[in-house]
């Protein structure tokens, strides 16, 4: 297996569950990585083997020493954790596309299987990034409950309940207060 990866993404209500902002999350982050590369967002490769046309969340394309590296990035955001058949799905898909290296990038978690199958894998190498979400603040809940915000006037409830979550994580701060 490759590297892994744990990467965070900032709390984001509106993007929560978006699996086509993840993508393009990650096309982004890769494209930054260097400026010679070359990111793709949703794109299609016919297969080696299968001889059928196959979608690549992201692919990148790097020259390296006169010759180009493919690189496919698979992107799965799961509530639950990408399991063995996922993982499985994606080494056929390289075997089948031959590229030279695949990125599975989950938010949330991977199965012990999953994990046990990515080591064994020796070609094409296999990174795995692992995203998952900062937990939300009172700021961040404040910010998506303004007033107006939800077409309802909710100030006298809201700036109660804010009292009340304010004194607790307050009090959750303090040194020696954990129970």
């Amino acid at each position: 297996m490759g590297n892994v990866m744990y990467l965070r993404m900032p709390f984001s209500a509106s993007d929560a569950d978006n699996w086509q902002s993840f993508e393009r999350l990650v096309a982004d982050q890769v494209g930054k990585l260097d400026a010679n590369v070359t990111v793709e967002h949703d794109v299609k490769l016919m297969g080696v083997h299968s001889k059928v046309e196959r979608q690549i969340d992201v692919l990148a394309s790097v020259p390296a020493l006169g010759s180009t590296m493919q690189i496919v990035f698979e992107c799965k955001l799961y509530k639950r954790a990408v399991s063995i058949g996922t993982v499985e799905e994606f080494i056929g898909k390289l075997q089948d596309l031959r590229v030279d290296r695949g990125v599975l990038c989950v938010f949330g978690g991977v199965t012990p299987a999953a994990f046990r199958r990515l080591a064994g894998i020796l070609h094409p190498q296999i990174d795995i990034y692992i995203w998952h979400r900062d937990e939300p603040t009172y700021l961040d809940w404040e910010e998506v409950f303004e007033e107006g915000a939800m077409g309802v006037d909710l100030t006298p409830w809201w700036d109660q309940r804010m009292a009340q979550v304010r004194s607790r994580w307050f009090h959750w701060s303090m040194p020696g207060s954990r129970l």
